[in-house]
């Protein structure tokens, strides 16, 4: 009974490490001061949990593609903000999005805001750091 009970504890104890690791904040991996504003196609959109992700090409000036990729507000918060699934962002659809950029200056950014081609815009995800709901950029 012991045993169970010792393998019962370590398993939840690694299954919350594991949660407490894959959730960050803000601060440690994007950069407040790197505010960038980033135009391409979308080739991907992810709803898993913690948060979704958003994947670009990203067509340079000298012709070559980047690939970035974009966090936003978990699932249900972007439901809550108005997006369906199956509508709101479809590979294919060419946007441009604004956010922060992750310290390590890699193509990875932590996503406020998406506008679409027709001038649209719908927010993505929190400001920069808080996780608050301030406005989007205008």
């Amino acid at each position: 009974m012991v045993k169970r009970a010792l393998l019962v504890g370590a398993c939840v104890f690694l299954a919350l490490a594991t949660a407490a690791r894959a959730h960050h904040s803000f601060l440690a991996e994007y950069d407040p001061d790197k505010q960038v504003t980033i135009s391409g196609v979308v080739t991907q959109v992810d709803w898993r949990n913690p948060h979704a992700h958003f994947y670009l090409d990203v067509t340079k000036p000298d012709g070559t593609l980047e690939k970035w990729k974009f966090e936003g507000f978990p699932p249900n918060m972007l439901l809550r903000n108005g997006w369906k699934k199956d509508a709101t962002l479809l590979a294919g659809m060419k946007v441009t999005i604004f956010g922060w950029q992750a310290r390590d200056g890699s193509n990875l950014v932590h996503s406020r805001q998406i506008t679409f081609e027709d001038g649209h815009k719908i927010v993505s995800g929190p400001p920069a750091g808080n996780g608050g709901g301030a406005r989007p950029p205008q």
